[in-house]
């Protein structure tokens, strides 16, 4: 059975559905400072994050790839930096074959400072996924940080110029109480 790989999983908190709840910065965080964006950059930057959660539960990888700039950055833990939409594209086109029979149980990002300037917002929150796979094969559940530059364009939507995820500690596991 072909087991997916921790690379190719965390790819998928970045193809990131998003219930709207999770749209609002929580209560204790700071709140955006948006001193020069443009009216509605906020409205239409939380649209972009449904979108970015919305691909991730719906494992759209095509979806995910559009949400990317022509010269946007992914940097993955545990992999090299992947340069350019096509790059990024095929990566996440490549994610399909591991993922035959997975089924997204659950796909977040609790954003915690939303930062506009002008055409250009940053975000950091921490994402939370759990993958169920075919039977013989252990579900993929991760807790990790993600940062995101992104840029509007002319049109008004925004564009992903530059990921970050990596994963938080995991607790100790407790030790196996079964006899060999």
């Amino acid at each position: 059975m072909l087991k997916p790989t921790f690379a190719a999983m965390a790819g998928l908190s970045l193809l990131p559905a998003f219930a709207s709840s999770n749209l609002a910065v929580k209560p204790g965080v700071r709140p955006s400072a948006e001193t020069s964006a443009r009216p509605g950059a906020r409205e239409s930057l939380d649209a972009f994050n449904k979108k970015f959660i919305g691909n991730c539960t719906g494992m759209d990888q095509a979806a995910a790839a559009a949400l990317w700039a022509d010269d946007g950055v992914d940097l993955i833990q545990g992999m090299q930096p992947m340069v350019g939409k096509a790059v990024i594209a095929k990566w996440l086109n490549g994610l399909t074959p591991q993922l035959k029979g997975a089924k997204m149980l659950y796909c977040t990002v609790d954003w915690r400072d939303i930062k506009i300037q002008g055409d250009w917002a940053y975000e950091w929150g921490i994402n939370r996924q759990k993958i169920a796979f075919p039977p013989l094969q252990e579900a993929f559940e991760n807790e990790g940080k993600i940062l995101l530059i992104v840029k509007r364009q002319a049109a008004g939507d925004w564009r992903l110029e530059l990921e970050s995820w990596n994963s938080s500690p995991q607790p100790p596991k407790k030790p196996s109480t079964e006899k060999p």
